[in-house]
């Protein structure tokens, strides 16, 4: 079971997001797979987003989530047999990984000293319970999947979707 610690959630979710950015760095399966684990790559990404922005406005690892933005919405859009979708899919990856290793040199130690123990329990909480209403789109590898009945479908708005169901604001 995950800790319900703000900090351990976001630092598993770094773990998934690496994972994945891995899968997809291994240019393996068709085109119609990658799209697939990009659009869960997506919605994994989304939900972090969501916590971080929420819990740690303007935090270091902010300029590489908002060039993933970028990244995530002409990705939505975009066919696995479209030129630019490795291309997105790369650049996508570079600034995930950014993001895990400045996330990780400080920002998560900054959120443990601005906060109790029990303050971290409460905020993980939070976002576990508003992560329940937004499920993702399950990638068949990985271990976090979601039941059918529980997807969203990507497309135009996915990712808006994904960040309108975890953020009750």
């Amino acid at each position: 079971m995950s800790s319900t610690d703000l900090t351990d959630l976001l630092v598993e979710d770094h773990r998934i997001l690496d994972r994945l950015c891995t899968e997809l760095d291994l240019g393996q399966g068709s085109p119609e797979n990658r799209k697939d684990l990009t659009d869960h790559l997506l919605a994994t990404l989304a939900r972090h987003t969501v916590a971080e922005q929420r819990h740690l406005p303007g935090a270091a690892g902010s300029r590489q989530l908002a060039e993933a933005d970028d990244l995530m919405r002409r990705l939505e859009t975009a066919g696995p047999q479209e030129p630019q979708f490795e291309r997105l899919v790369s650049a996508l990856i570079r600034a995930v990984r950014r993001h895990i290793r400045e996330d990780e040199r400080g920002v998560v130690e900054s959120l443990r000293a601005a906060h109790s123990a029990d303050e971290l329990r409460e905020l993980g909480e939070q976002t576990t319970q508003a992560r329940r209403a937004a499920p993702t789109s399950p990638h068949p590898a990985t271990s976090d999947r979601q039941p059918g009945s529980q997807v969203l479908m990507s497309g135009p708005g996915f990712v808006d979707e994904i960040r309108s169901a975890v953020n009750p604001d």
